[in-house]
């Protein structure tokens, strides 16, 4: 009898296990995580596209429903804004530069310093060009998806030293 109850608790042993290790097997894989060369990589790869003007490149590293936040405001929606925003900095300055001073990657986002320049050489929104370079530095925070690409952008920059670079005053507030 002692051998039957031996043999009985063995044999429930296997089948927790197998059972175990079934589920397992048949479990799907998580998707895995992008590795920081991506993340990287892409990051530079978004700021090179504001610097060229380049969509196909921004498409390419971005997803389609794309959110960008600039200085607490969201002013992108989706990719089609974005593209809209790249349109507006490049018709004002032609010669934009975007560079990354550093770039830090924790978990899945970067926190990117950079820099940026150009000339006003064409309209800013109905204003016309000041013929002046602006200049600014400032950090941008994005978020990946597991595929690599971005999915959100938090930026921050001073845009009054900005547009004073370029020519622009702030006026005294008119007080009634």
């Amino acid at each position: 009898m002692k051998h039957c109850k031996l043999i009985a608790v063995v044999w429930m042993l296997c089948m927790a296990c197998g059972n175990k290790n079934s589920h397992k097997n048949n479990d799907p894989s998580p998707t895995p995580k992008p590795n920081i060369s991506v993340l990287k990589q892409n990051t530079k790869k978004y700021l090179s596209a504001w610097s060229e003007y380049d969509t196909l490149l921004q498409q390419s590293v971005t997803i389609q429903k794309f959110v960008r936040n600039v200085n607490g405001e969201n002013i992108s929606y989706d990719q089609h804004e974005l593209f809209k925003s790249m349109y507006f900095w490049h018709r004002a300055m032609p010669d934009i530069l975007v560079v990354d001073k550093e770039i830090t990657i924790v978990e899945n986002r970067t926190y990117v310093n950079w820099e940026c320049h150009g000339t006003n050489t064409g309209m800013l929104g109905d204003t016309p060009p000041t013929g002046k370079v602006g200049q600014t530095k400032g950090v941008s925070i994005l978020t990946f998806d597991d595929a690599g690409k971005i999915v959100h952008e938090v930026t921050y920059f001073d845009m009054l030293n900005f547009m004073e670079d370029l020519g622009y005053s702030l006026s005294i507030p008119v007080m009634k």
